[in-house]
């Protein structure tokens, strides 16, 4: 493999042993959403990946947030985002959404393996799920370097979806705050006319709920790797 080229490695959730188990062995993956709840944890980059240039800096917000007395300027809420790829069961077929959502994942590998090629493909991310109802299908969580970045990745799932739709199984992806729960913690954030006054900064209604938030991004972190080739994937595509 050349030195350039990106490594898919998934730090699996517990809970996911079997869809694992299911994908060493190339085999079919049709146990039902609410069997695989938790979450595994994706990067896709090269081993000479920088990790404090891709990950968000977590300390420097909580630093920013206590030097503003607990306001949020408003930039620094539209630079952290993500994306959200919602797998839902669709029609009359078995198939897993969470095995679903790890096809996907493969055949993105597998055509965006180059990093010299595709500068701006590489991402880390979280795969799974927390609900018990299948009807909620299960969640990819895609974060990369920038938003530059995110554009041309979720560009390019748009494209790899609309090629080969996945028979039953529909797929869903919108953009989201890399925080899911800070909107919810800004006071006016939600309120138009608060937005439209021309105010830049955001009051954090609850700090310590929202220390809580940033504890549990460093808790995540811890979670994943970019250099153990133990969690190494072969990539391949399912599509």
């Amino acid at each position: 493999m050349k030195q350039d080229n990106r490594r898919l490695m998934i730090n699996w959730h517990d809970s996911h042993n079997d869809l694992r188990q299911h994908i060493e062995n190339n085999d079919q993956y049709e146990i039902s959403a609410e069997d695989d709840r938790g979450w595994s944890y994706i990067t896709f980059f090269p081993k000479e990946v920088d990790v404090n240039t891709v990950l968000f800096d977590v300390n420097r917000l909580q630093k920013l947030v206590v030097e503003n007395s607990y306001y949020l300027p408003h930039e620094v809420i539209s630079q952290h985002n993500k994306i959200v790829v919602t797998a839902y069961p669709n029609g009359e077929e078995s198939l897993s959404p969470l095995f679903a959502l790890y096809q996907l994942i493969s055949s993105y590998a597998n055509r965006f393996l180059d990093s010299q090629q595709y500068p701006s493909h590489g991402f880390y991310g979280k795969l799974g799920g927390i609900y018990n109802r299948p009807e909620k299908g299960r969640v990819l969580a895609i974060y990369s370097a920038n938003d530059e970045s995110l554009l041309d990745i979720y560009d390019s799932l748009v494209k790899l979806l609309n090629e080969t739709p996945l028979k039953g199984i529909r797929f869903e992806l919108r953009f989201s705050n890399g925080l899911s729960a800070l909107p919810r913690m800004l006071f006016g954030f939600d309120d138009s006319d608060y937005r439209h006054s021309g105010a830049r900064h955001y009051r954090i209604t609850d700090p310590n709920l929202f220390t809580v938030l940033l504890d549990q991004a460093k808790s995540d972190y811890k979670k994943y790797h970019f250099d153990d080739t133990s969690l190494q994937m072969r990539i391949s595509s399912f599509y």
